[in-house]
Order: C-alpha cells, then structure tokens, then sequence
C-alpha cells in the first residue's frame, strides 16, 4: 500500500472524529481546498447508443488534453455546508500554478473569519475570531488529512484537473448515465470510480472508498461548466464525505479571472497566538 493510500485509509476511517474538534473556519477552507471524488452529472444531449467505446488510456490522454490550464487564477465563492446546521459563507480564492493557495472566508456580512495560504511545502491558518494561527508542514499536514495535500492536486482538486489517474494504472470503462466511467483494478485497496463527460472530456465526478466498504467513501462532483480561455471549468463543487457524520458542502465560483497575477496578502502579528493541527 503507497503512501497516499495509505492517508486516505486512516483518513476514511477517523476524519470524522477529528471534524468535530476543528474549528468551524478551519473545516470549511481545508475541505473547500482538500476532497478528492464523486458521482456523476449527466449529459443529457448524448444518448447512450451514440456513446463510442475507448479504451481507459484513451480517455485518459483526452482527459489530460482537456485540462484547464493557468499560470494565475482568481475567484470568489460561495460556500454551503448542508445538515442540521446551515452556514452561508463566502470568499475569496487565488492561485499561483504550481506553487502557492491563497484563501480569504468571510461571513455574508463581509467580516474575515479566516484565512489560509498552502504553498509547496507549508500550510499557513489564521482564525480571526479567536486570535489563533497555524503554520505546518505539509508532511504533517498529509498525516492528519485522508488525501495527500501537495499544491499540485489541490490546485487540480479545484479546478477539476485529472490529478492522479496514470495511464499505466489498470482501469476499466463502461458506460453509465450517458458518461463514461472509469474503475479502478478490483485488487486494488480503494476502489476509485471516475465520471467522465464524453463531448469535452472533463471530469465530472470521483468516488473512492475502500473495496470491502460501502459505507465510508468520499464523494466529489463537479457541475455548472463555462468556457474560459477556450477551456472548460466547472464553476460548482459538491463535496460529501460519508464516515459516521455525513459531511456535505457546496462551493460555487464567480467572477472568475484567469491571467493577471493576484497579491497573496498574509500577515501574522504578534497578538495571535500558533495552535496545532
């Protein structure tokens, strides 16, 4: 078993005990940026009869080509988390290819709960409303969360870029509600699905849980599509984590900007005092 399977065994099994000791903004921007999965949205304009049949690596290179690329991206966002208790927050999201996450959350009414920035190697969180920080190492950090945190899959995450599917991985393809699917080898630990939409190639959804249970699983899906740069970016996330307390979120991208590099504003004074993860 690697290393990332391994995280996301121990994380599939206790994230939900440790969900209950963070700090609100804390849980809200890490699984805004972290959560790898997810079922399928259809596309209704294709029918399955008309579907051509390729092989996994085929729809894998697809996938790799229809990437959506940027040297800076900028976005504000909504977020929902569903359940017994509703929060409305919004925020602020800017990147760096390859190199640096920079994230503001806010109350509705404007005021900063939180702010993060993950850079290669480091994890960066100030809670504003109790006058607290935190500053790790991404290794830790990758200890204590089910999925590896390094900047390229997170970026990927958000921008629903393949960040882990290899060509020479042995996946299976079938056809299910008029998208293709890509399963991961049955002797595998985690059984990976994949929803692949046939006209633009983007992914549409993951899900992945452990082969002998049906019960913990991590569910991610992608929606609301829109061409930037002559490229497709789904500008609605659906994060759901099933493990003992159901986990479900929504995030929803606007005014978006792709080109110009943002400011990445982070400052920690000396009236906040480090926490740890």
């Amino acid at each position: 078993m690697n290393k990332c399977q391994r995280s996301t065994v121990y994380g599939l099994q206790t994230f939900s005990r440790k969900v209950k000791t963070w700090k609100k903004p804390l849980l809200f921007c890490l699984l805004s940026l972290i959560f790898i999965i997810s079922s399928c949205s259809t596309n209704k304009e294709i029918s399955r009869s008309r579907l051509k049949h390729y092989s996994a690596n085929h729809i894998i290179r697809e996938i790799e080509d229809n990437n959506f690329e940027f040297d800076n991206f900028e976005a504000k966002f909504d977020v929902k988390m569903k359940g017994d208790n509703k929060f409305g927050l919004k925020g602020q999201l800017r990147m760096q290819n390859d190199s640096l996450i920079w994230v503001s959350l806010s109350l509705k009414l404007g005021i900063e709960m939180a702010r993060v920035m993950i850079t290669e190697d480091s994890l960066k969180f100030i809670n504003r409303s109790d006058k607290t920080y935190i500053a790790e190492n991404l290794d830790y950090v990758n200890e204590i969360l089910p999925v590896e945190a390094s900047i390229k899959i997170l970026q990927d995450i958000l921008v629903g870029n393949n960040n882990h599917i290899e060509r020479n991985d042995d996946y299976r393809v079938a056809i299910e509600n008029n998208s293709y699917k890509l399963m991961s080898n049955e002797n595998s630990v985690l059984r990976t699905d994949i929803w692949v939409m046939p006209k633009t190639f983007r992914i549409s959804g993951y899900e992945i849980r452990l082969f002998d249970d049906d019960v913990n699983k991590i569910k991610l899906q992608y929606d609301n599509f829109q061409k930037i740069n002559g490229k497709s970016l789904p500008t609605k996330i659906s994060v759901k984590l099933n493990s003992g307390d159901d986990i479900n979120l929504e995030i929803d991208y606007s005014e978006i900007k792709v080109g110009e590099k943002p400011s990445f504003p982070f400052n920690i004074t000396k009236k906040y005092e480090r926490r740890r993860l």
